[in-house]
């Protein structure tokens, strides 16, 4: 829940004047005399969690379920703030942790940002340094330790192990195949929420201390539990920082970002962002920048990045990216490999056009041509893979005229007559018919971007889909349909006809 921004503004600018809110002020003055253990072990410790329940019922009483007038709402709220603003003052003037730690068990339940408690002034850097320099000690003198218990099944201890093992190995999906099932089964890394909240107070009030704090880590569990309660445009920060080597904390930043985006527009600040971690992955470490751009292969936004992230890449570290790209036999990826080409294009240089497509126009061609000669394939519509745009650019701009016009040729004659090509089963023939069609496909969107216009070619492929009894053996409605866009694209003077 969030405080209303208009009673929250109007108890912003009474607190200064207001006076300690007297039932949170004893329960907070029990906290005085804690340990600072106690605070950072407190979900363990009954007695503070029922002073944390106190607190709850309080702010959710007299914030959130208050049915007073506004003007009883915002007084009572200013007295709120007056109160635990008093202890955030004097965690930052005297270096006190434990008077942030309480100051932030009650911030946590009103989700008030510091920035709007202070002055730019105390938010300098000579007044946060002190307790900064503490947070930063406490931080560093933590162990987040990721283990299943005693009692855990064995599968949960297998992974555990292969996350170990990844880890070491420097091998990404063995290592987060643990951590994501973790974050989908339960409270995931939400083991200690006010830790989380000071690392987001060490944030906000001193970021350069923050990406010290950062350097410090090492698990990529760590990473994780750092940046979840992050968001998105914190995250964005964060991956600004130039000095952030650590293969595995740039690796979770861009995940954290990725997890966060929910714009279907593509914003190219962002684009811009995540190709500068990416120029950090691979300058660390150029074969976990290979195992990077698969693991993220179904996001557009990172597919952008890497896109242009490429431009800049050497000749080879570009063919060992390409080398990396799953072709499937569904298009789910199609919308996203799209804008890897159009943000790489974008930028790229001739030679670098030529070169991307004419290498994945490759790994295409042996993908279909090994499973055209398997018997064991089975496909009954058509095959594109999320690459067809990379194949349909190939064929525009890289192959001749006439070798385009001899390539459709040979396969409206193979699909003629598919019924006269040996094949081990009637499941390796339709098979095959699909397979020369989807490529027949995609030349005839070739031929139109190139404006070609030969009449023998519109009679040859209008005799092919007019063959009823061919249609009937092997067509779907999805591959009728298509034969008709194909004699669209063939046929496409009409449009300037009409």
């Amino acid at each position: 829940m969030e405080i209303p921004e208009m009673i929250l503004t109007q108890a912003l600018a009474k607190h200064y004047s207001s006076s300690i809110h007297l039932e949170l002020n004893s329960v907070l003055k029990k906290l005085e005399s804690k340990k600072l253990e106690d605070f950072l072990n407190g979900e363990r410790k009954e007695e503070m969690r029922t002073i944390d329940n106190e607190i709850r019922y309080i702010i959710t009483t007299n914030v959130y379920n208050n049915q007073k007038s506004e003007s009883e709402k915002v007084e009572v709220i200013a007295q709120i703030i007056f109160t635990i603003t008093e202890y955030l003052r004097k965690g930052l003037s005297g270096g006190d942790v434990r008077a942030i730690l309480i100051f932030l068990g009650v911030n946590c339940y009103l989700q008030i940002e510091i920035e709007r408690l202070l002055s730019k002034k105390e938010l300098e850097d000579v007044y946060t340094k002190p307790v900064s320099e503490k947070v930063t000690e406490i931080l560093k003198s933590i162990r987040l330790e990721t283990k299943p218990l005693p009692d855990a099944p064995y599968h949960e201890k297998e992974m555990m192990s292969e996350s170990l093992d990844g880890f070491t190995q420097n091998n990404i999906a063995k290592t987060y195949r643990l951590i994501e099932g973790i974050e989908l089964n339960g409270r995931g890394f939400h083991f200690n929420f006010l830790l989380e909240h000071l690392i987001t107070f060490l944030y906000r009030v001193n970021f350069p201390r923050f990406i010290n704090a950062l350097s410090y880590l090492q698990n990529p569990s760590d990473f994780v539990f750092y940046f979840q309660s992050f968001k998105k445009e914190d995250l964005l920060k964060i991956a600004n920082e130039s000095s952030l080597s650590n293969k595995w904390l740039n690796f979770e930043i861009i995940r954290q970002l990725l997890k966060k985006d929910t714009e279907e527009n593509i914003d190219e600040f962002e684009v811009d962002v995540l190709k500068n971690v990416l120029n950090r992955i691979g300058h660390s470490d150029f074969e976990f920048l290979r195992q990077t751009a698969t693991y993220f292969q179904r996001s557009r936004l990172f597919n952008a990045s890497l896109g242009v992230f490429l431009v800049s890449a050497s000749d080879t570290q570009i063919e060992e990216v390409v080398s990396d790209f799953v072709l499937s036999e569904s298009s789910s990826n199609l919308t996203s490999r799209n804008t890897l080409r159009e943000h790489f294009v974008k930028s790229a240089s001739d030679v670098q056009f030529d070169m991307i497509h004419r290498l994945v126009f490759r790994k295409w061609k042996n993908y279909f041509d090994s499973i055209l000669a398997s018997a064991d394939f089975y496909q009954n519509k058509l095959l594109l893979t999320d690459f067809s745009e990379f194949v349909l650019y190939y064929h525009t701009h890289l192959t001749k005229d006439n070798d385009l016009l001899s390539a459709m040729e040979n396969l409206i004659e193979k699909i003629t007559f598919i019924d006269s090509e040996w094949t081990t089963s009637k499941m390796q023939q339709t098979t095959r018919f699909h397979l020369y069609y989807s490529e027949l496909f995609l030349l005839t969107f070739a031929y139109r971007n190139k404006r070609l216009n030969n009449p023998q070619m519109l009679a040859k492929y209008d005799n092919l889909i007019s063959d009823r009894i061919q249609f009937s053996r092997y067509n779907s409605t999805e591959t009728k349909n298509s034969f008709e866009q194909g004699k669209l694209n063939i046929d496409w003077t009409k449009e300037y006809e009409a």
